[in-house]
């Protein structure tokens, strides 16, 4: 049963949403009840202990907008995941769609221009593999397992960061 009192393989008008909306994506979407869900809601803070209505892991762009559109069409407030390395928590909400963006791991580097894009689910550990094959680096997360867009968005804490040109571009 979900928080609505609606088993996410049950039927009715939300079951059918959620069937629809589940084959519309190239990753995968889970609900409580389903054998994935305790592993898939668990964050890098194990003292946050949110129960998600959906959690939807998103394998490109596509998938993405397909989560705003059903959360929007169905009154979910959406919760965005990078790396789940929040210690506050804040890529997951009860009852909410929980968009999981840690599929979403490209990552391209321009040694010249000494500029790396990265997509929103990278991590520092994919990061600094991937820029350190060009002798390159930047300061960023102190723990591999954090998330790049988390950080550089919301969270951006050391001094140095401002002189040494960590950024994001929307």
């Amino acid at each position: 049963m979900g928080n609505s009192g609606v088993a996410v393989g049950s039927a009715g008008p939300l079951a059918q949403a959620i069937a629809a909306f589940r084959s519309s994506l190239r990753g995968w979407l889970t609900g409580l009840g389903d054998a994935a869900y305790d592993s898939a809601r668990r964050v890098y803070n194990a003292m946050v202990d949110r129960r998600g209505r959906l959690i939807a892991r998103c394998a490109g762009v596509a998938d993405v907008m397909h989560c705003a559109n059903f959360a929007r069409e169905e009154g979910l407030p959406p919760a965005i995941r990078g790396g789940s390395h929040s210690v506050p928590g804040f890529g997951t909400w009860d009852n909410a769609l929980v968009i999981d963006l840690g599929g979403i791991k490209g990552i391209q580097v321009d040694p010249a221009r000494r500029v790396a894009r990265v997509q929103a689910g990278c991590t520092w550990g994919d990061f600094d593999h991937a820029t350190q094959a060009f002798g390159l680096a930047t300061p960023g997360g102190l723990i591999s397992t954090t998330g790049v867009a988390g950080l550089t968005l919301g969270a951006v804490s050391a001094t140095s960061r401002g002189a040494t040109g960590l950024r994001a571009i929307t």
